[in-house]
């Protein structure tokens, strides 16, 4: 008798990361507003795991590279950017594996998180999007290659959604704009790289 074990991917555990994060900024914060912070974002927690040039080149805090990308601010945020991650999540941890997935999502976040402070050296940046820019960006690549593979694409769980996200994250400033760019750029360069399992 075959004894059926549950298994947890990547996604199940930047998920968890996130909504740690975005739970202890709204209780570590009471001394704001918290329906505003719910609504809008802010808050101790996104102080000290966001990034920005000072705290990443002057303060040689390179932590920030990461955990900004694990760091949600609004309640909004928060939930897009869970649905993006699980969705591509699903599709490339069966493609690539959970491996190459994670080195994916944090190159992603590093690069552009770096390359941003060229274009907007006072930004103070946080949240997944990078990295799930840097995803779809692999799978743009693998698209324009074989063109077969759409339907394949069109049959998976969040198709939709991803659609949405893709378009729609982008009309939120001109900043977060580049910021999605830059991952998804990354994410498509990583395409020529990244093995895809048959």
């Amino acid at each position: 008798m075959k004894i059926a074990t549950k298994t947890y991917s990547f996604r199940h555990a930047a998920i968890i990361i996130m909504c740690i994060i975005f739970l202890m900024n709204f209780i570590l914060s009471s001394e704001y507003n918290l329906l505003w912070i719910l609504l809008s974002g802010g808050g101790n927690i996104i102080d000290y795991l966001g990034e920005s040039y000072k705290t990443v080149f002057n303060n040689f805090q390179l932590y920030r590279l990461i955990t900004y990308g694990y760091t949600q601010t609004a309640i909004w945020h928060l939930l897009a950017n869970v649905f993006g991650l699980w969705y591509v999540g699903i599709y490339l941890e069966k493609r690539i594996g959970i491996i190459q997935l994670v080195l994916v999502y944090h190159i992603g976040l590093i690069i552009a998180g770096i390359t941003i402070f060229v274009f907007y050296p006072n930004s103070f940046n946080y949240g997944a999007s990078p990295a799930i820019f840097a995803c779809l960006g692999v799978l743009v690549n693998w698209l324009i290659r074989n063109r077969t593979i759409w339907n394949e694409y069109k049959t998976q769980k969040g198709f939709h959604f991803l659609l949405y996200y893709f378009v729609l994250s982008n009309f939120l400033g001109i900043c977060t704009f580049v910021i999605h760019l830059l991952g998804f750029c990354t994410g498509f360069l990583l395409g020529f790289v990244v093995k895809k399992k048959q």
